[in-house]
């Protein structure tokens, strides 16, 4: 069985994940979920690193969960840029068939400080609105999580008071609009400081590696996985049960060549693709500015346009990873 670092169970046994689901006794994943994951920066990482996905979908290999990363690097409540002729969020939920958003903000806003709060909350509930499709997706809120040292040569002294205020006001939005919320602070900083060190690269941003793993752990166990029948225990993540180790361990295991590599390699491979297909970097010649052009015309006749006709060629090698996916995770149960 794999154990985790001696480290990392010391992190497990003082972290409590807050997960609050006003839903009742149902579980908040359900089968044939497809995931739609909602950020800036770290958001789009977590997706290239893959540990939240791989915590999903080894504890619940049945469900055949899908998870497709709409997060963007600078998003935050009040802007999202995007090039010309971008679908909007209804249509790319719409398109993806999302049942569940996964979604965070607050980190970058909260640098406005207590007097942009009113203005972020509203913002956020009209982003809810949208993202909920007249209440046909589940929502889940990443509470922000804050900063550390080196922190940013422009964050102002009272910052870390305001990320407090910041995280209390997403959990209470999330309770009135009856979504998950998922506060998962407490775990990831318990140790900042100590031998463990810092976890981000600025102040703001998760380093590579470990803390990554640690992060799709602790936002993995706010679901309430274990609503779902699967021996690992919610909340108090300090309760080191086999099962937790187990689960807990895994994506450090998996990402040195241990156990379950070959499913994060196929979760990172995946995501690759999907990546590629959301989000070419020739969007001009694909549905933007470019889409007259010669080159985006099929030679034989102008009419035809053989670019999105191409692009539509990842969804089947898409489909086919995630099969892959679903096959080790069973495997591995």
């Amino acid at each position: 069985m794999t154990r985790l670092p001696i480290l990392f169970c010391l992190l497990l046994a003082c972290a409590l994940v807050r997960a609050e689901d006003i839903r009742g006794e149902y579980p908040f994943l359900k089968k044939g979920d497809v995931i739609a994951l909602v950020g800036g920066e770290d958001i789009v990482a977590a997706s290239e690193y893959g540990a939240l996905e791989f915590f999903l979908t080894r504890a619940l290999p049945d469900y055949h969960l899908k998870f497709r990363s709409l997060a963007w690097e600078g998003d935050t409540v009040f802007e999202q840029p995007r090039q010309l002729n971008f679908p909007t969020w209804e249509q790319q939920l719409e398109k993806i068939g999302a049942t569940v958003v996964i979604c965070q903000f607050g980190q970058m806003e909260c640098l406005a400080g207590k007097k942009k709060l009113p203005e972020f909350i509203a913002a956020y509930e009209k982003l809810l609105v949208r993202f909920s499709g007249e209440g046909k997706r589940r929502i889940a809120l990443l509470a922000p999580f804050g900063y550390e040292k080196p922190e940013p040569a422009s964050l102002p002294d009272n910052t870390k008071a305001d990320i407090g205020e910041y995280r209390e006001a997403v959990e209470n939005l999330g309770r009135n609009k009856h979504c998950l919320v998922i506060d998962y602070s407490t775990g990831l900083w318990s140790h900042t400081g100590s031998d463990r060190g810092v976890i981000t690269r600025d102040g703001v941003h998760l380093k590579d590696g470990v803390p990554h793993d640690e992060f799709g752990f602790f936002v993995a166990f706010g679901t309430g996985i274990s609503a779902a029948n699967v021996s690992v225990p919610s909340g108090l993540v300090g309760d080191l049960s086999d099962a937790s180790l187990r689960l807990g361990g895994a994506c450090h295991a998996a990402r040195s060549g241990g156990e379950g590599h070959e499913l994060l390699q196929a979760i990172i491979a995946k995501n690759r693709l999907w990546f590629d297909y959301w989000r070419p970097q020739n969007w001009a010649f694909l549905n933007g500015d470019r889409i007259t052009q010669p080159s985006s015309r099929d030679h034989r006749d102008p009419n035809v346009r053989w670019f999105p006709a191409e692009m539509e060629q990842f969804l089947p090698l898409i489909a086919a990873k995630e099969e892959e996916i679903w096959k080790l995770a069973a495997a591995l149960k």
